[in-house]
């Protein structure tokens, strides 16, 4: 297991990550913090559907599926 130092820069405290975890420069990221102390970073994914024109992603046979679908019994109970 890895271990890291924090250190002071200006009024924020910096995590320096090693070059082997293959982060990209620029890489943004959500950052949460646990009750035990915790902290997690989850990369921020690029926007699948920026930029997508309207039914690119329709797919007809599903949509016939899925607009015909009945629930017979309890299906959706388990």
């Amino acid at each position: 297991m890895d271990k890291v130092k924090t250190r002071k820069q200006g009024n924020a405290v910096m995590v320096t990550l090693a070059k082997k975890f293959n982060i990209p420069e620029g890489q943004e990221f959500y950052i949460t913090k646990e009750v035990d102390g915790t902290i997690s970073l989850i990369p921020k994914v690029q926007d699948y559907f920026e930029g997508v024109t309207a039914g690119a992603f329709i797919d007809d046979e599903e949509d016939s599926l899925a607009e015909n679908f009945r629930t017979v019994g309890n299906e959706l109970d388990e």
